[in-house]
């Protein structure tokens, strides 16, 4: 027993990203924004504002590695924790790398009971009811919608974030204009 301990704590040091990789959506909190899945040594990263995906391979090193194939440029990824992730370039001072920290992940949240379904499903519906309307609001009103709908349907946080990320970088001032489907804690970490 104390021997395989021992033989899991070596590997732990010697390759510490195999025991931290965490799918969800990750962000710089500078607006960069990125969905991260994980399957063997493939770290795929979705960006939803330009719809790029890029597969990064696991390295030797316990870097991801990708090389862009239309301009060749090189880039790593770093598991830093189950929390965070590093994006650099190969070779680059780890200064100079993009810190991007964990928001949510796609199962953050517990399913919701059918009273609580039902009242966010109304809540989704009133907005989308809304953004039909005509008022001039319509893009701001899907976003609210599409929150409310996928916190009913026991969606991760990760959808909630990008809704009022998205609803964010259009609105025309700092308060929330939909709580009851998007929760200020999100709103306000959404930049």
């Amino acid at each position: 027993m104390r021997l395989s301990c021992l033989a899991v704590l070596a590997l732990a040091s010697i390759c510490p990203t195999a025991w931290a990789q965490t799918a969800g959506t990750y962000t710089s909190g500078m607006g960069y924004v990125v969905d991260v899945s994980f399957e063997g040594d493939v770290m795929s990263v979705y960006e939803p504002s330009n719809g790029k995906r890029s597969d990064y391979i696991r390295q030797p090193d316990g870097l991801y590695h990708f090389t862009n194939p239309t301009n060749g440029i090189a880039y790593t990824m770093e598991v830093q924790d189950a929390a965070t992730l590093v994006a650099n370039k190969p070779g680059a001072p780890a200064a100079n790398g993009t810190v991007l920290s964990l928001r949510g992940t796609p199962a953050a949240a517990a399913p919701v009971g059918e009273g609580e379904q039902e009242r966010l499903m109304e809540i989704a519906m009133g907005y989308l009811g809304r953004a039909q309307s005509g008022d001039g609001n319509a893009q701001a009103w899907s976003f609210c919608g599409f929150a409310a709908m996928a916190r009913a349907q026991g969606g991760g946080e990760s959808q909630v974030f990008q809704s009022a990320q998205a609803l964010r970088a259009i609105a025309t001032s700092a308060v929330n204009p939909c709580s009851d489907a998007i929760p200020d804690d999100i709103w306000g970490s959404a930049q």
